[in-house]
C-alpha cells in the first residue's frame, strides 16, 4: 500500500512539473508529446508577416517552406504571375532554439524560433545594416 501511494505521489510530482516547466519558444507550447522535430515536420504556408512591427499585407502572395525529416527543404514563393523556388537543407542550432537553413547556393540563414507547435510556427530574423536594423516576423500554418 506504501508503495503504490509513493508511486502516485511520484508520478503527480512530475506531472505537476511538466505541466508549469517553461517552455523553449517564447510563444510556445507548455507540453507536448511530440518532439521538436516532430512539430518542425511539414509543409508551411505563410500566414502573416510584419517588418519592424508593422504587418504586412500578402495580397496575392504564396509561400511555402516544406521541411523534411532527412534535412531537406523546399521553399516556393509566387505573386503575380512570377514564381521561384529553392531547395536546401535545415538544422535546428545547437539548443533548438533557432531554424538555420542553407539554400543549394551555400547561402546560411538563422531564424529565432519564437513558436513551434503542431500546426503553427513564427520565425523571427533581425538583419543590422550599418546603423540599422530590420526585425522581420514571418507566421506559418501547417498541413
Amino acid at each position: 500500500m506504501k508503495k503504490s501511494i509513493g508511486i502516485k505521489l511520484f508520478a503527480f510530482a512530475l506531472l505537476a512539473l511538466t505541466i508549469t516547466a517553461c517552455s523553449k519558444y517564447e510563444e510556445g507550447s507548455k507540453f507536448t508529446v511530440l518532439t521538436k522535430k516532430a512539430r518542425m515536420v511539414n509543409t508551411w504556408t505563410l500566414s502573416s508577416y510584419t517588418v519592424n512591427d508593422i504587418s504586412q499585407a500578402l495580397g496575392a502572395v504564396t509561400s511555402t517552406m516544406e521541411l523534411s525529416k532527412d534535412g531537406k527543404y523546399v521553399s516556393t514563393w509566387s505573386s503575380g504571375g512570377f514564381s521561384s523556388s529553392e531547395v536546401g537543407t535545415w538544422a535546428f542550432s545547437s539548443n533548438k532554439e533557432e531554424l538555420i537553413v542553407i539554400d543549394s547556393s551555400g547561402n546560411v540563414e538563422t531564424f529565432t524560433i519564437v513558436m513551434l507547435k503542431n500546426k503553427d510556427l513564427k520565425l523571427k530574423q533581425v538583419e543590422t545594416f550599418i546603423t540599422t536594423s530590420i526585425t522581420t516576423v514571418v507566421t506559418y500554418t501547417g498541413a
